[in-house]
């Protein structure tokens, strides 16, 4: 089969490696489409395979680390133990594998499952022809025959990861929201805060293409920061209050630091961003807020049942996340893929990887 395999810092290759064999409480799937996620990114470009042979050791191959963790499809092979899948069932497969064992598993913290790593444990390999996903019976759902192909991809991944940004803030009916950064991942924040019921929702990006998204899928108002600077423009609009929820959805130093000056004192910081090349953050101290408000931080939510709320939202709501996906490319181009996600060209947003 056919599978993208990281070698080395920044280089993916497609090679030509063996169909997995199920062991017992895995399945095998057979890819009907994966996508490149911005945690894909972090693994690929800033962290070597030194590293991630370190931390995730069952993962890695004598070619490589094998790339992707979003992937959906039909189940190819069943191993030992797996009662809740038969071959030929069209699933999706959560990108943090769940053992269902641990303590933050029994606690239903399927996200921060601790059973391949005190890191986690991301699921490897869905950008290839077949991948294997562990504790299937926690960690892969049946998807929907009315749910599409690439609405059932994003509820694997990128779909919980953005609402979770409004959930974990707790937002209310009418609540204001400013969202930084809208990318596939703040998208998706945006849709959630639509949904939800808040009411002003602002959009922050430097790209005209994500900016026009924002507005289509629930942003009243969109903000360039090379443009106007976004904190006095959210400050103006919410009359020098600031707005009940800042969501930082991406991981940089400047927009975590604005999101913290437009919150209003008792407001809410909510933070899904990956800060792999921030090594500390810094807020300020001296603004009205800073004494009287909540920082929350969230990895994806994840496993089974997760999945199924989504899917099921997908399938009897209002919600059609296709629109993210701006381009479609074969699974033997990813490389190529890579390559061109990373240089947010051409409106890039989601792509659409098929075999």
């Amino acid at each position: 089969m056919l599978t993208c395999v990281k070698t080395a810092l920044g280089k993916t290759e497609m090679l030509d490696l063996p169909v997995p064999e199920p062991a017992p409480g895995e399945v095998v799937i057979k890819t009907s489409m994966a996508t490149i996620c911005g945690s894909d990114m972090h693994f690929l470009d800033e962290l070597p395979n030194e590293v991630l042979a370190a931390t995730f050791p069952t993962m890695m191959r004598p070619e490589g680390l094998p790339t992707g963790h979003e992937g959906v499809g039909h189940i190819h092979a069943v191993g030992a133990g797996v009662t809740s899948f038969k071959e030929g069932d069209r699933v999706i497969a959560s990108c943090l594998t769940a053992c269902g064992r641990c303590h933050s598993c029994m606690n239903g913290d399927y996200g921060i499952c601790t059973s391949l790593s005190p890191f986690g444990s991301p699921l490897f390999g869905c950008q290839a022809e077949y991948f294997a996903v562990r504790d299937a019976e926690t960690s892969v759902a049946h998807v929907p025959d009315s749910v599409s192909d690439e609405n059932a991809l994003l509820a694997s991944d990128i779909m919980s990861a953005g609402f979770s940004g409004i959930e974990r803030a707790n937002a209310q009916i009418g609540d204001s929201v400013a969202i930084f950064a809208q990318g596939p991942l703040g998208l998706c924040t945006t849709v959630c805060a639509r949904i939800r019921g808040c009411g002003l929702i602002v959009g922050v990006d430097t790209i005209p293409e994500r900016l026009e998204m924002a507005k289509k899928l629930g942003a009243n108002v969109v903000i360039n920061p090379q443009e106007k600077d976004p904190v006095a423009e959210i400050m103006s609009l919410t009359k020098m209050e600031g707005v009940d929820i800042a969501v930082e959805a991406v991981g940089t130093q400047p927009t975590f630091e604005a999101s913290t000056r437009v919150v209003r004192r008792g407001g809410v910081v909510s933070s899904i961003g990956i800060y792999s090349q921030v090594p500390q953050l810094s807020m300020p101290t001296l603004i009205p807020s800073f004494h009287h408000r909540t920082i929350v931080t969230t990895i994806c939510p994840a496993g089974r049942e997760r999945m199924e709320h989504l899917l099921a939202l997908l399938e009897h709501g209002t919600v059609d996340l296709g629109d993210l996906f701006t381009h479609r490319m074969k699974i033997s181009e990813v490389p190529q893929a890579y390559d061109l996600f990373r240089s947010k060209a051409d409106g890039v947003l989601k792509i659409a990887l098929t075999p």
